[in-house]
């Protein structure tokens, strides 16, 4: 059974912002198979009451939904380095406004039902496409999200008033199977000590980011999105080298150091790359547990809240540990083009690993 997930608005002094809001999620979300995924796009109107200017708006959402720049095609294809892409399912780019025999409501399971009904009766039957994202006004309806898609599932809903890129692509990330990103505070870097939940990661667009934000090592993970010599298996304690998570060029883009019989730590280098990350620097962690990479959680040592780029992030010489394990992560250095970092694993002796 699929779960939906949305962005709900929350109203600051400084205007409409997004926040995470996550509803009851299901477990192990399916992987998105990599190639092409067709989407279709549908404007819906209500029965009492519709687009002020339609016309404005399908213009809007064929540039954010496929254009070249700024755009969920360009996002996805820009974070999956290709492997994965979107594509309009037909000809018609966006179809509509299409009339719902429903008053305005923010009822999800019978929008979807009805503006599927409203497809297919134009010949667009639910075989033609992997994704459905309705658009729908949301004067009387009063939907309190900005968007809200299916966890592992194919559907969107997006109520026109604060459609943007950012909300876009968080809900085809609960498609692509994720859950929210949260941020869990361990004092002194300890995994034993505690470490209690503390919002939003900020370090993917599941996590706050928006769509400035890539997505992390361990949510691209799941997908397979880094794969042979990107991903590195510690097996043995040393030194390894990263490269920047999105940047260009080869080598090892994150570690998975085991944490006991099921749970890993991810370790990734983040770096500005291409339009992604201009605002995440550093070196970072993330706990996963029971094997879930849909539900990775931010490791930050830091006290408070940092507001830099790279306040959570792991200095040269901060280290990460789990002593009931005897595991240990530090970080000998870290730059924006490459991150050296020292593991330390139980009975795993072993010499400096290869450079990345």
């Amino acid at each position: 059974m699929q779960s939906t997930s949305r962005v709900r608005l929350s109203a600051l002094a400084c205007g409409v912002v997004l926040a995470s809001a996550a509803l009851p999620a299901a477990t192990h979300a399916a992987q998105a198979p990599a190639g092409r995924r067709t989407v279709q796009v549908v404007m819906v109107d209500f029965s009492d009451s519709g687009f002020a200017d339609a016309a404005k708006l399908k213009s809007t959402l064929e540039d954010t939904y496929y254009g070249k720049d700024g755009s969920l095609i360009s996002y996805y294809d820009e974070i999956t380095r290709g492997r994965t892409t979107f594509a309009p399912a037909g000809a018609d780019q966006v179809i509509g406004p299409l009339t719902l025999p429903m008053a305005a409501a923010c009822d999800s399971g019978r929008i979807a039902d009805e503006a599927q009904k409203a497809l297919a009766g134009k010949g667009v039957g639910e075989s033609a496409y992997d994704h459905v994202s309705i658009v729908f006004p949301n004067e009387k309806a009063k939907c309190a999200y900005a968007g809200l898609g299916t966890v592992g599932g194919g559907k969107t809903w997006m109520p026109s008033q604060h459609f943007s890129i950012d909300a876009l692509v968080h809900e085809f990330g609960h498609n692509l199977g994720y859950h929210h990103q949260k941020r869990l505070r361990c004092a002194d870097g300890d995994l034993g000590a505690g470490c209690k939940e503390d919002g939003d990661s900020h370090k993917s667009v599941m996590g706050g980011g928006h769509a400035a934000a890539g997505l992390s090592a361990a949510e691209l993970i799941h997908n397979k999105w880094l794969t042979g010599d990107e991903l590195t298996d510690v097996s043995a304690s040393g030194t390894y080298t990263l490269r920047p998570l999105h940047g260009g060029g080869t080598g090892v883009r994150a570690l998975r150091v085991p944490l006991g019989d099921k749970d890993k730590l991810v370790v990734e280098l983040r770096a500005r790359a291409g339009s992604l990350d201009g605002a995440i620097q550093g070196v970072h962690a993330y706990r996963v547990s029971g094997g879930d990479y849909t539900r990775s959680e931010l490791i930050d040592p830091t006290p408070g809240e940092g507001k830099a780029a790279d306040a959570d992030a792991f200095k040269a010489g901060t280290e990460l540990s789990d002593t009931a394990r005897k595991v240990s992560v530090k970080v000998v250095t870290a730059g924006d083009a490459e991150a050296t970092v020292a593991v330390s694993l139980p009975g795993a002796a072993g010499g400096p690993a290869p450079a990345g």
